[in-house]
Parts: structure tokens; C-alpha cells; sequence
């Protein structure tokens, strides 16, 4: 029974993040999907589905904590919170929406990238196990990929293909917040490198696990035998 919610919640929260214009509110609602996820594998009660939970739980952290370092480096440079804010400003930023781009990606579960190694687990793990409502989890989590495209891969378009509109260049639209040593400028840019190194790391992070991700899951199975 325990299933049935959180399969439920796959979708919703995708769903719900797809309709957020709030650039960390949708964010927030795509964390409440992938918690689902987690919670997916463990529901399973099988050794390949706490592989699966635990191996995206680490995925989803990196990811995750990439996208939200990324839009507080937007709102902290340009003042700008929602998402019709952002045309054109990837452009301005191209190294943090470059970064959150790359992110969108992994969240998807691109191969290579850490994203795929936590969705590929569960995968596995759905299609091993006997429950009749593990099927329905592996469709929920292809219409959550699907939707998840659709939401993170429209930021990124927006800022690096949209034009800026006149109105977010206005005196009206918020400047940019006094982040301590951020210098304070009407240009909106790439914040300096002590903001971009975190998430240089966190990128770098998401190709290693992506492309390495043995020792990781050899870890994560040894927990799970013994539990077992």
C-alpha cells in the first residue's frame, strides 16, 4: 500500500514543479518528486531497491544542491526570482547557467551524468521485484523524466535562446542582493570565482559518479546484504 502514495507523488511533484514560476519554488517541488524516488526503492523491500534508493539519494544530493547553488547565484547577481525573469540572462551568466544546464540534465538522468546511475537502480530493481505496483513505478518514473525535461531544459532555454524583455531590464525589476563579498554592480554577470568554485565541484562530481559509479554501488550493496 505504501506504494501507491509514493508513486503518486513521483508525478505529482513533477507536476507541480512544471506549473511553479518561482525559480526555487520548482526546484523545491522537483525535490518532493525525487524524495519519492527514494522512498520508491525502499518501498520495494528488496536488496536491489535500497541499492537504488541509497545510490540516488547520494545523486539527487549533488544534483540538487548544484541547481539551488546555481539560482542563488542568479537571484544574488541579478535580483531575479521567477522564471519569466530569466530570458536572455544566460547570456550575462553563461558559466552559472551553463552549470545549471548541465544539472538539468543529470536530474533527467542523462548517461554519463550522476542523475542516470540513481534512475537506472531503481529501474533494476522495479523490474526484479515480484510486487504487481512496480511496473506502474518504472512508467511514473519515465513520465517524471519526461516532465522533469520539460521544466529544468526551459530555464535554460529561456536564458540562452530568449531575448531579454525591456521590462526586466526596468528600474521596476529588483536589484541584486547584498551577498557579502559580491560586488554590488547594475551589470548583471557570472558572480566571481569564490560562487562559481562550489558548483565547478558539484559539476565536476556529477561526472564522476556518472562515470565511475562502481565503488559507490559496491558500498551500497554491501549495506544492503547486510540487512539483508
Amino acid at each position: 500500500m505504501v506504494l501507491i502514495p509514493v508513486i503518486f507523488t513521483i508525478v505529482y511533484g513533477c507536476s507541480r514543479a512544471l506549473k511553479e514560476t518561482h525559480l526555487k519554488r520548482r526546484l523545491a517541488w522537483s525535490t518532493v518528486s525525487n524524495l519519492s524516488y527514494i522512498l520508491f526503492g525502499v518501498a520495494l523491500m528488496s536488496p536491489l531497491g535500497l541499492v537504488g534508493a541509497l545510490t540516488h539519494m547520494i545523486c539527487h544530493a549533488v544534483i540538487k544542491i548544484c541547481s539551488f547553488f546555481c539560482a542563488g547565484a542568479v537571484i544574488c547577481q541579478s535580483g531575479r526570482e521567477y522564471i519569466y525573469q530569466l530570458d536572455g540572462l544566460g547570456k550575462k551568466m553563461p558559466k552559472t547557467f551553463a552549470v545549471f544546464t548541465v544539472s538539468g540534465l543529470a536530474l533527467m538522468g542523462v548517461p554519463g551524468l550522476a542523475g542516470f546511475v540513481g534512475k537506472w537502480n531503481l529501474v533494476k530493481a522495479a523490474l526484479d521485484s515480484t510486487h504487481p505496483l512496480a511496473v506502474v513505478g518504472v512508467i511514473a518514473l519515465m513520465i517524471s523524466a519526461l516532465l522533469t525535461a520539460i521544466y529544468m531544459l526551459t530555464i535554460s532555454v529561456r536564458a540562452f535562446v530568449q531575448p531579454e524583455k525591456a521590462s526586466a531590464k526596468s528600474a521596476e525589476q529588483p536589484k541584486p542582493v547584498d551577498c557579502g563579498n559580491v560586488p554590488m554592480e547594475e551589470e548583471v554577470k557570472d558572480p566571481g570565482w569564490m560562487m562559481l568554485l562550489p558548483l565547478v565541484l558539484f559539476v565536476a562530481a556529477m561526472f564522476v559518479i556518472g562515470l565511475h559509479p562502481q565503488p559507490l554501488i559496491n558500498v551500497f550493496t554491501q549495506i544492503a546484504s547486510a540487512i539483508q
